[in-house]
């Protein structure tokens, strides 16, 4: 079963890595970005605000920052998770639509932080692709 601290510490790392993670990523996109880096970061923003905006839901805790951009949302999403406690990480969160046919299962707040830590690497990666690619104008 996974603790509050390994999932916030897989978060972090996931985030910050100096290596690996978004933020890196994100750091070695210099000059004119291409144009996919924004919509990914976009998708990032808005993916992490809704998955986060369901947990609170489930589980009686904060909701992310109305203002909070990427960067900002990283920091945040990793001392929602440090504050999340067992019981809290075992609670069930509904589908986004339940009704859709074949869409997304219950899931619990952990088994949810675990895939948005996988979507993360998925993303950063993908940036890290594209900040070496080169331009042509």
């Amino acid at each position: 079963m996974d603790t509050d601290t390994s999932l916030s510490a897989l978060l972090r790392r996931v985030n910050h890595d100096p290596a690996q993670g978004l933020q890196a990523a994100l750091d070695a996109v210099s000059g004119q970005p291409h144009p996919r880096v924004a919509a990914i970061a976009a998708h990032l923003s808005a993916t992490k605000r809704d998955l986060w905006t369901r947990i609170a839901h489930a589980t009686g805790t904060p909701t992310p920052p109305d203002d909070a951009g990427l960067h900002t949302l990283l920091t945040w999403e990793e001392e929602a998770c440090a504050a999340l406690n067992a019981a809290q990480l075992d609670v069930t969160v509904p589908p986004t639509d339940p009704a859709s046919a074949g869409g997304e299962p219950p899931m619990t707040v952990a088994a949810l932080l675990r895939l948005n830590a996988a979507l993360t690497t998925g993303r950063a990666a993908q940036i890290r692709r594209l900040a070496t690619q080169p331009r042509i104008a």
